[in-house]
């Protein structure tokens, strides 16, 4: 098992505001994934308690370890093209 996150006050201080007040509730999701590995959770117990697979969870926190909080935003998206010609969608 890896050692639990360390993070700096000003870390899970705003951790937790976005765990709060995010936008997004995927993105708050992460942050709380992220507070809980802090708090010495495994991935395994936050997998489950978040209903996700093992490798999501890894991947949220190597996420936060490369990028920070950036790393937790939520991205654009797959979607279905647009059926309008650009010409029509300009009015």
């Amino acid at each position: 098992m890896r050692a639990p996150l360390a993070l700096t006050p000003d870390e899970v201080t705003t951790l937790d505001a976005c765990s709060h007040h995010a936008r997004h509730p995927r993105q708050r999701r992460r942050a709380q994934a992220v507070l809980g590995h802090h708090r010495g959770q495994t991935l395994n117990q936050l997998a489950a308690f978040f209903a996700v697979r093992y490798a999501t969870v890894h991947g949220w926190l190597s996420a936060w370890r490369g990028q920070g909080l950036a790393g937790l935003l939520e991205g654009q998206r797959a979607g279905r093209p647009p059926k309008l010609p650009p010409a029509a969608q300009k009015k």
